[in-house]
């Protein structure tokens, strides 16, 4: 199951609603997954839906708060993964006139309106189940491990443009985008799909966002701190490498007996511990030396070096 199934089936879950914000949620399914038809002059509506718990939902409720008559008919889709849908008929009746218009989708004075009707344009209960039901029937989000997108499937610009006004009484801010004759309406950032899910209720799939940003983040912070131990020993192999030749450099030419005791004894160190830290070095002199101690020793075996070196 995808991350955005996850999403939709927790927000049709949802419970307690009231009768205005199933009629919100209603509402903004039909503008989505919706037609309307003219036969013999009278008003019919299809709706179109992926969830079968939804298709139940909303039959029960038609049939209980407008008596309507609904048939339900399981279809597959025609591409490869033939996946069924279901298909919510409500045949021309005398109540399905009533239902459009208290939906704000149509009235016999102005017709079809694509716009959000004012009583859901709103940030109260209602403006978000209007919000859920946009999201259940066109909406869509990456898995939190893929990066953060969230948007929604708009069919006309008047509603795309509305739906910008909705998410901004919520203090979310959305940019919309023409796309194949429609208009998507996106988020990108993580503050803003974590704000939108806790107002249409999914806090089970925020949470998994922010545990998967956590998660996401203790990754980067572990890499980053390897990254930086590797670059460190690098540096310190480096570093022991250049002494050692240093140091074979003066025993071929002149003699490690030639230097004085002290460096001798950093310099003996040094080659039967080519792979310590200058710190370990120090901590196995007796008595110990601090690593700028260590270092002062090394400089000094390095110059004689490179006098050796000068004068060849």
């Amino acid at each position: 199951m995808s991350f955005t199934d996850e999403v939709k089936h927790e927000l049709i879950g949802y419970e307690n609603q009231t009768f205005n914000e199933r009629k919100a949620e209603l509402a903004a399914l039909l503008r989505i997954t919706g037609s309307i038809s003219i036969i013999n002059k009278n008003l019919s509506v299809q709706l179109k839906l992926k969830y079968g718990d939804l298709a139940r939902l909303i039959y029960s409720w038609l049939k209980n708060n407008y008596q309507l008559e609904v048939e339900i008919i399981v279809r597959k889709n025609t591409t490869l993964k033939k996946e069924q849908y279901y298909e919510l008929n409500l045949p021309p009746q005398d109540k399905l006139g009533i239902l459009l218009a208290d939906l704000g989708i149509f009235n016999k004075e102005r017709g079809l309106d694509f716009s959000i009707k004012n009583e859901f344009l709103k940030s109260n209960n209602s403006g978000k189940a209007y919000l859920r039901g946009l999201f259940i029937g066109g909406g869509s989000i990456n898995h939190p491990k893929s990066g953060y997108h969230l948007e929604f499937r708009c069919e006309h610009h008047a509603q795309a443009k509305d739906l910008i006004k909705l998410l901004l009484l919520f203090n979310i801010s959305a940019k919309m985008v023409d796309h194949k004759d429609r208009y998507m309406v996106y988020l990108k950032d993580f503050e803003s799909i974590t704000t939108l899910l806790n107002v249409l209720g999914a806090q089970q799939s925020q949470l998994k966002m922010e545990d998967a940003k956590i998660l996401r983040e203790i990754k980067n912070d572990v890499n980053r701190k390897l990254n930086f131990e590797t670059a460190n020993l690098d540096k310190t192999v480096e570093a022991a490498m250049q002494q050692i030749e240093d140091i074979e450099l003066i025993e071929q030419e002149i003699g490690l007996i030639n230097l004085t005791s002290s460096l001798q004894e950093i310099a003996r160190l040094r080659i039967k511990n080519p792979y310590v830290s200058i710190k370990e070095l120090g901590e196995k002199l007796d008595p110990s030396l601090s690593k700028s101690g260590v270092n002062h020793r090394l400089r000094r075996i390095h110059k004689k070096a490179e006098k050796i070196r000068g004068n060849n």
